[in-house]
Parts: C-alpha cells; sequence; structure tokens
C-alpha cells in the first residue's frame, strides 16, 4: 500500500464512522460530490487543499495519517532541533528581539 492509498483509506473510514455520505462530507468540504467519489475510489489524486477540507470537516488532525516510521523520523528531528536551541542558538525573531 502506497502513502495515498493510506490517507485515503483514514479519510474514507472517519467518513463512514461518523455515519456521513460522500454527498455530504462534500457539501461540508466544500468539494464537488462526483469529484471526491473519484478521490476516494483513487481515480483521482487529493489535491492538498481538499485533504486540508476533509480533516477539517472529519476532525482530524494531519498526524493521524503518519506512519510509525513517520512518527519516529518526526520526533528526532524535534529533538534535535530542541537540542540545537537549547545549547543557545538563536532564531531570527530571537535575535531581533534583543536591545
Amino acid at each position: 500500500m502506497d502513502y495515498a492509498d493510506l490517507i485515503t483509506q483514514r479519510i474514507e473510514f472517519a467518513r463512514q464512522e461518523r455515519g456521513m455520505s460522500i454527498a455530504e462530507l462534500g457539501r461540508r468540504a466544500d468539494i464537488d460530490g462526483k469529484r471526491l467519489w473519484y478521490v476516494l475510489r483513487k481515480n483521482r489524486p487529493m489535491r492538498t487543499d481538499e485533504f486540508m477540507r476533509l480533516c477539517f470537516v472529519l476532525g482530524l488532525g494531519t498526524q493521524c495519517f503518519l506512519t510509525k516510521a513517520m512518527a519516529a523520523e518526526l520526533s528526532g528531528r524535534r529533538r534535535r532541533v530542541a537540542e540545537e536551541f537549547g545549547r543557545g542558538a538563536t532564531g531570527p525573531i530571537g535575535g531581533a528581539l534583543r536591545p
């Protein structure tokens, strides 16, 4: 299963779990129902704006679309950034706020 399939599968599961038809989800997300049907059946690619609107309507945080490997990588990156900033590195805003 590729990542696009995982995203579509999780959105479809959330839709069904909420008892929402594709037409209703499309209306709430301002996506043409026919287009959404094709997207959820993997006949058309999902655009980023559609993904974000679907997440909002379904109450899904984008983090629920991370695989375990992605979550581990993101956690490692966050830890490295925190360590760098903890050693006294400043970003452009921090430097600009000093008198």
